[in-house]
């Protein structure tokens, strides 16, 4: 139904919203002080880990996450022809009728409650970033009514998407918002320091792939501050995923009509965990650098004004600042909108009583849930 570079943009950028551009430039902040396996704080190793687990967490564990529901809810609605997008179709090959019934909708219900606070999650990191982007450039203070006026502007944007649909808005929000975040990427290797981004992200990813089992075990008590690090951060991680992931399981199946199982497994687990890593390469790594050339404490403005001001400030280091702080706000906010259009019109699909092969959700209805995912964060 869509080319391969419509269907990885919608699928990339429903997947990660702003949380990418959120953590890839911040994460590696909560490591550099309180590393795992025992490393010293600050130390070379410290810098070494800091600059790995984001992309870790990031990575195919988290997107095979995305994967598996898609493909059981796509085989139900492709193959065996059930005529419901919800997350009760996947377990009609076990359940039978009975996902016809209440039991049925209690899953459906419980899916839904999940991602409205899902997506509350993803919204409420999102806002208060680009807030801060917009205070930078306008030079004005913080606030609550800014940081709603920016909830309302991309319920908006996301909202008049969804209302155009997957092929004339989706679709095409997705497109716009890929191409700008590469030119932006490019960018920053250009003008940043390229090597140093380039050593240390092939670095990063070959100490993923000779520690990939350890990273994943949540150590035992022998090793207690890996064991408190793994609680921290890679449980929150799989929570966050496996809560979005019913909701992506039900877009992906959206978008790829015509596409084989192969197709899906190679798209999700590889393009998504690149696209994140390149991310955490660029960002995450000039961050990095700037900390450690001692020309920007990072560090200590994410302690003491939080992480929004501190990855604003990062961004305004770049050349071109009073330009490339707006733009990156822009592409921000865009990709808030492409993650809330796709979330409104899955929940639309999982809410309506029956859908034929490629037959949308009704307009009221994707526009009905636009607006219901943004009263969760807003409050």
């Amino acid at each position: 139904q869509f080319s391969t570079f419509s269907w990885t943009s919608m699928l990339f950028c429903a997947g990660v919203a702003t949380g990418i551009l959120y953590w890839g430039t911040i994460e590696w902040t909560h490591y550099y002080d309180r590393p795992p396996f025992g490393a010293v704080p600050r130390s070379q190793e410290a810098v070494r880990w800091a600059s790995v687990f984001g992309i870790f967490h990031w990575g195919p564990t988290g997107w095979a996450f995305y994967c598996l529901p898609a493909l059981a809810i796509g085989h139900a609605y492709y193959c065996q022809k059930i005529p419901r997008l919800r997350v009760s179709t996947a377990c009609h090959a076990v359940l039978g009728r009975a996902t016809d019934g209440p039991l049925g909708k209690l899953f459906d219900l419980c899916f839904i409650i999940g991602l409205l606070g899902a997506a509350g999650t993803s919204l409420g990191f999102g806002t208060p970033m680009i807030a801060a982007g917009f205070s930078h450039i306008f030079g004005i203070d913080p606030s609550y009514r800014l940081t709603v006026l920016i909830a309302l502007l991309c319920t908006a944007l996301f909202g008049t998407s969804v209302y155009l649909g997957l092929e004339k808005g989706i679709r095409r929000l997705s497109a716009i918002n890929m191409v700008l975040t590469l030119l932006f990427l490019g960018f920053v290797a250009t003008v940043g320091p390229t090597l140093f981004l380039l050593k240390t992200g092939l670095s990063g990813i070959g100490t993923i792939a000779a520690h990939f089992v350890k990273m994943h075990a949540l150590a035992g008590p022998w090793d207690a501050t890996h064991y408190a690090f793994a609680r921290e951060w890679t449980v929150f991680y799989w929570a966050w995923w496996i809560a979005v992931g019913p909701f992506m399981g039900l877009f992906i199946v959206q978008i790829s009509r015509g596409r084989t199982f192969r197709q899906i497994i190679i798209g999700t687990l590889t393009l998504g965990s690149l696209g994140c890593g390149l991310f955490y390469c660029v960002l995450g790594n000039y961050a990095l650098y700037l900390q450690q050339q001692g020309l920007q404490d990072v560090v200590a403005i994410q302690k003491t004004e939080g992480a929004s001001a501190a990855i604003i400030s990062v961004i305004a280091t770049l050349p071109l600042a009073p330009v490339v702080v707006p733009f990156f706000c822009v592409i921000s906010l865009v990709f808030l909108a492409t993650t809330y259009d796709s979330a409104s019109y899955a929940l639309a699909s999982s809410a309506s009583v029956a859908l034929a092969d490629n037959q949308p959700p009704a307009r009221w209805h994707r526009l009905f849930w636009a607006f219901m995912l943004a009263l969760l964060p807003t409050g």
